[in-house]
């Protein structure tokens, strides 16, 4: 029984454990902060299934074509007895529905119910993966087992912070697209070229389904740049970033095309909004319900402290290639951020989401580095 327990199984097991508990915990911050936006007309996800919302948030539509498609797989009549049981008013008030005390949900609208399910519990999974994903760029990046381990649990705890002024399920698959891309572009085997060719193939797959789920990612392949020079010369890492370039720019173009009719804009347009709104000191110690209580703001003074604590104290320990990594992030994401962010919106810093990932399991395994010797004495003086 010892040796079970002991044994790397059972250690994957309670990982697995830890990870869906933490998931779970920071999925419920996020939809009891937003929900889907339900009621929500030009974002709703009603309006996203049905196509009927507006620009650019109808371009979003990786999850809802997942639902679509899923749904349109079903018999009709499975459809309407599985609506119907979802929908059940007694739902409102039980543990198991998703409308647990709240009735103008989406969720019990017969539609909508079904697809309304899919993609919330796609987007749980979708956040539970990438927990394991970016567990797997820190221990790339040199992190100590234990850092890489509790890295991405910060950050998903910190995510239902982050979506301040609003909040999406595609904001989680987004996590994930990033930390997969980094994976696929990380030390790519130039020695077996069928294998390279086969990786670079499912990055672009990969930069494809992250361009559909969210337009953004066409400008987030450009970061991958340092990352790819791991293993490839300038030129050819150049040559397969443009073409990642390429394959989101064709995503996006139809997307545009297909749903040009829609209500909006192609882009929110929205220059110097956070420039002035940061000029106003006021505005760095708002407060927010996050969790069920009042805390502070995602980008407020107490968020903006702790992030450069972690960077000063993680970014010695980046590996040059990382360091490139979260500079080209920055000089990508800061001016798209002052150009098209609503105020305060720090979820349009998400580009910044793996490098204060991999800083924070750097600052981490450098603080567990500290403690340990200090522990050590305290044990050796007290023998």
């Amino acid at each position: 029984m010892i040796r079970f327990f002991n044994s790397v199984g059972y250690r994957r097991f309670l990982l697995a454990m830890l990870y869906v508990m933490v998931a779970a915990a920071a999925f419920n911050g996020f939809y009891t902060k937003w929900r889907l936006n339900d009621g929500h007309g030009p974002h709703s996800l009603a309006s996203m299934v049905d196509g009927t919302a507006y620009r650019p948030y109808v371009y979003r539509q990786f999850a809802p074509a997942i639902a679509n498609g899923i749904q349109d797989l079903m018999p009709a009549a499975t459809v309407e007895r599985l609506s119907e049981r979802l929908t059940d008013p007694r739902r409102v008030n039980s543990r198991s529905g998703l409308a647990m005390r709240f009735p103008a949900s989406e969720a019990m609208q017969a539609p909508v119910t079904l697809r309304y399910h899919i993609v919330y519990y796609l987007t749980f999974l979708a956040l539970l993966g990438s927990l394991f994903a970016m567990r797997s760029v820190c221990l790339r990046a040199g992190a100590s087992d234990a850092a890489a381990t509790a890295a991405p649990l910060v950050i998903a705890l910190l995510l239902p912070f982050f979506l301040t002024e609003g909040g999406f399920f595609y904001d989680f698959f987004e996590v994930l697209f990033m930390a997969c891309a980094i994976l696929l572009a990380w030390r790519i085997p130039v020695e077996r070229p069928v294998r390279a060719a086969g990786r670079l193939g499912l990055l672009a797959v990969v930069a494809a389904m992250a361009t559909w789920n969210k337009e953004a990612f066409f400008f987030y392949v450009v970061t991958l740049y340092p990352i790819l020079r791991l293993s490839l010369p300038r030129l050819k890492a150049a040559t397969v970033v443009a073409g990642l370039v390429f394959v989101c720019g064709c995503v996006y173009l139809a997307l545009r095309v297909r749903y040009a009719g829609n209500p909006g804009g192609a882009v929110s347009f929205q220059p110097g909004a956070n420039f002035f709104y940061f000029l106003d000191p006021g505005n760095w110690f708002r407060t927010e319900s996050t969790y069920g209580v009042a805390l502070p703001k995602g980008l407020s003074a107490v968020m903006v402290l702790m992030i450069v604590g972690v960077a000063v104290t993680g970014w010695r320990l980046l590996p040059a290639p990382f360091r490139l990594h979260v500079l080209m992030a920055l000089a990508v994401n800061v001016p798209l951020f002052l150009l098209f962010a609503a105020e305060g919106e720090a979820r349009n810093l998400s580009m910044l989401y793996p490098s204060l990932l991999v800083l924070m399991a750097m600052a981490l395994t450098a603080w567990m580095n500290t403690a340990a010797p200090t522990a050590a004495g305290v044990d050796r003086a007290q023998a």
